[in-house]
């Protein structure tokens, strides 16, 4: 399905973090190769609870229909045209997932930084460095953005079925749901860097999700 609709245009206010908010997965350092380079931030272990409101620039939304569900993607055109290619793929490369992506998806929303899953009103919220993946080519970057919206949907759905959606167990779970996809996808760029994260799950300086600074 070809992701466009009706433009419309209107003044977002976006909220940084809630209480029902999660971290979504930080890209990989760029390869050396890459026309720009990127660097994995340092982590932190500390939780993010308190809500922050920002005024930002005026946006673009574009409403996405589906056959069951509508995903709305929030920002400017360049974003909507990111976060359609991620769809599609989703849609073309992985039919069931993509199922699972509009059931636990409602909204994609463009931010400055702090990607995550705010799963009380099912809306992902991206980072410009997810969004993009800077250093990659533009295959990769909408490749990874599929990844994170695959990842995010796996939190979206731990709540609604009433599991922890946070923490080890449901961080684990959602990098395995997310490999998976990338590996269907031919996600090469990126299935090293997952599995490392997997395996070393346990590892304190592996723990991305609960650093309050985060800026992809």
């Amino acid at each position: 399905m070809n992701h466009t609709a009706a433009i419309g245009v209107f003044v977002a206010v976006l909220f940084a973090g809630c209480g029902g908010t999660t971290a979504t997965t930080v890209p990989p350092t760029a390869p050396a190769t890459a026309s720009t380079t990127a660097t994995t931030p340092t982590v932190a272990t500390t939780t993010t609870t308190t809500a922050a409101v920002t005024s930002q620039p005026e946006t673009t939304t574009t409403t996405v229909a589906v056959a069951a569900a509508d995903v709305a993607i929030v920002g400017d055109d360049e974003f909507v045209t990111q976060a359609s290619a991620a769809l599609d793929l989703l849609e073309n490369e992985v039919p069931d997932t993509y199922a699972e992506v509009l059931t636990h998806i409602s909204t994609i929303e463009s931010v400055t930084a702090g990607s995550g899953m705010d799963v009380f009103t099912k809306t992902f919220r991206v980072g410009e460095v997810t969004a993009y993946a800077p250093g990659y080519g533009p295959e990769d970057q909408v490749l990874w953005l599929a990844g994170t919206i695959v990842h995010d949907a796996c939190h979206s759905r731990l709540y609604t079925d009433g599991e922890e959606y946070i923490g080890r167990d449901a961080e684990l779970a959602c990098l395995i749901d997310q490999l998976a996809a990338l590996e269907t996808m031919s996600g090469s760029a990126f299935e090293s860097y997952l599995s490392f994260l997997i395996e070393g799950v346990d590892d304190p300086a592996n723990d991305y999700s609960n650093d309050p600074n985060r800026h992809w």
